[in-house]
């Protein structure tokens, strides 16, 4: 299939001649050459180059081109410059004869790779020439990109931020911001514009591609399109995070050939050159009026799982070797409740309908369990940051003085824990009896992370061995009142390996105390700290007041936490970044971040969902 598809699309144009003329109507083979060795000044390649006319048979996605683009460069006079790498993968440059105008770009993965080949059309507008921009540039001035996002970057007393130009009729959202692993090097923001538009919406995607170390940016133009379900495209298009330090795994929207609605397909973006590389197409199909419910990829970037809502599909798509599957039966879910739980390194994920099964990362069944006789936390279970176990709080009964809370869905005050093993099988359980101290219990969280990623917390070099996979739990009581809502009362904390099973008690103490402070972030709006070592804790914040929430951001220092305190009546946030071995911190009070969702990009800079950057150093 992929044979056929790259002879057809190198059939389209006509050979490369193996006398190459030394000039044409306009620039020569050499300025031809030069041109395309710029987009990759770093790599060595063997070099071919011949002039060719534009094919009338070759249009649409093949040619890089619209239609009408094909039709105005039928019969163009154009430079085909062909770079081939050490690896047997090409790249084949299309250049304007007469202008100079670099035209499409096609991307041909050596055969063994499993890619598929992808033309890139950066003169219809799917793909903005990479410029690097400098400080209160704007990035859009790509002129074969009419579409593109007009950005300016402003200069600030504590940093810097991206000011997005106001367009009539058309709102703007930052819908992510993806921070790649190298220390934070690279961030890349999606920004969503949508319009009205005669029978539906404009949908346009943009891709802002910063480098905060040096203040410069460029912008990617990534879709533009017209559709009716916005939210449907919301819940796909977007990263799925990065497979090294600049390449990102996407989800492209494009029109399907004669216009029958929105197509999908898996890409890999370089956030360098804004280059893209087909990795499945037409994956998933369409899924309106259903939507995404999840979709994550796994530890090494080599699969991509995704889970539509209603219909309960889940694809698994091999990125390294080629090929989607589609797993049997269906996995569901019941608005607003998801009912899928899956492991941190993307290979394991508990699925609830009817009991409870567990499934690898090929789909196999590993463990079946029946349903409980009460009420279960939600997510119904929770897995440790390392993938090794999944922790499942439960009620002995149904009983409504089990809920302390919820409107869409019931939030209970758990009596008992169970956990288990990567394989499903039970580890080790307790309850509140046994612990004998409240009449409540709950997974207060993981040691070193939220149980959702070691690498979202920063923390995978800070926990030390004794306390690798250990769990903190709390037991409580439950104190009532007609004039508020329930409160958690009595708490004490106690740190166990699932393993060994034996809970030893922590004593609350100074965060100077703790010579070896590692985070546990649960969902209270605290952060809680533990030095397993000296069984001491320290919490950081007041999980009773909900206008003052304290998060944890990553840190590639080890020796170092970063942690940001909201006060939402002040409208200020505080950073403080913690040396542990000083036992010192050190804070910033700012309103410069007013958005939220924050990130810290390296070691410099916390960004926010509004595209500003505080400068930490």
């Amino acid at each position: 299939m992929k044979t056929a598809f790259l002879l057809a699309f190198l059939l389209a144009v006509n050979t490369i001649s193996t006398s190459v003329p030394e000039s044409a109507s306009g620039i020569s083979a050499k300025q031809a050459l030069s041109i395309a060795q710029s987009q990759v000044p770093d790599r060595k390649a063997e070099w071919k180059v011949g002039l060719t006319k534009h094919a009338s048979e070759m249009s649409g996605e093949e040619a890089g081109q619209n239609e009408s683009s094909a039709g105005r460069t039928e019969n163009r006079k154009i430079w085909q410059v062909e770079a081939k790498f050490e690896y047997g993968n090409k790249e084949v440059y299309y250049i304007d004869a007469t202008g100079g105008k670099l035209l499409s770009l096609s991307e041909i993965e050596a055969p063994e790779s499993g890619l598929r080949v992808l033309p890139v059309a950066l003169e219809s507008g799917l793909l903005a020439q990479p410029s690097s921009q400098k400080p209160g540039v704007t990035a859009s001035g790509t002129a074969a990109v009419p579409s593109s996002l007009n950005v300016s970057l402003e200069e600030t007393k504590s940093g810097f931020r991206l000011k997005l130009a106001e367009e009539e009729s058309t709102t703007s959202t930052v819908m992510q911001s993806l921070v790649s692993p190298d220390n934070g090097k690279n961030v890349l923001h999606l920004v969503r514009r949508t319009s009205p538009a005669e029978g539906g919406t404009r949908y346009r995607l943009d891709l802002v591609a910063v480098q905060p170390a040096k203040k410069t940016f460029k912008v990617f133009p990534f879709a533009d399109l017209q559709m009716s379900d916005t939210y449907s495209t919301d819940t796909l298009a977007m990263g799925y995070g990065f497979t090294d330090d600049s390449h990102a795994v996407m989800i492209q929207p494009a029109r399907k050939g004669g216009g029958a609605g929105i197509g999908y397909r898996i890409v890999s973006l370089d956030v360098g050159s804004g280059r893209l590389r087909e990795l499945a197409a037409n994956v998933p199909p369409d899924l309106s009026p259903d939507f995404l419910a999840s979709g994550w990829l796994n530890a090494d970037g080599s699969k991509l799982y995704l889970n539509s809502h209603r219909g309960g599909k889940l694809w698994i798509a091999d990125l390294a070797r080629g090929g989607v599957r589609e797993l049997d039966g269906t996995f569901s879910h019941i608005w607003p409740v998801s009912r899928l739980f899956k492991s941190p390194d993307g290979e394991r994920f508990w699925y609830e309908k009817d009991g409870y099964r567990l499934y690898d990362g090929k789909g196999a069944k590993l463990a079946d369990l029946p349903a409980d006789t009460g009420l279960h936390s939600n997510p119904a279970f929770k897995w440790s940051p390392d993938s090794r176990y999944a922790a499942y709080e439960y009620t002995f009964t149904k009983s409504e003085e089990n809920v302390i809370g919820g409107e869409d869905y019931k939030v209970i005050a758990p009596q008992g824990i169970k956990f288990y093993g990567r394989d499903g099988k039970p580890a080790w359980s307790t309850d509140a009896r046994e612990l004998k101290h409240g009449d409540r219990l709950e997974l207060r969280g993981w040691i070193g992370g939220s149980g959702e990623s070691t690498a979202s917390t920063g923390s995978a070099g800070r926990s030390g061995a004794g306390s690798l996979g250990a769990a903190v739990l709390r037991s409580y009581n439950v104190e009532r009142a007609e004039d508020r809502e329930p409160r958690k009362t009595d708490s004490v904390y106690h740190l166990v390996q699932p393993a060994a099973g034996k809970p030893a008690k922590l004593s609350e103490a100074k965060l100077a105390e703790l010579h070896n402070p590692q985070p546990v972030l649960g969902e209270s709006g605290a952060l809680m700290l533990v030095d397993a070592g000296s069984a001491l804790y320290t919490i950081v914040g007041d999980e009773t007041n909900p206008q003052r929430t304290v998060e944890l951001l990553p840190s590639s220092d080890p020796k170092r936490l970063l942690w940001a305190e909201t006060d939402y009546v002040k409208d200020t946030v505080t950073i403080t970044a913690y040396d542990i071995a000083a036992k010192k911190g050190r804070t910033i009070e700012t309103s410069d971040l007013p958005a939220g969702d924050l990130q810290a990009a390296g070691e410099s800079y916390i960004i926010d969902s509004g595209l500003n950057y505080l400068k930490l150093q």
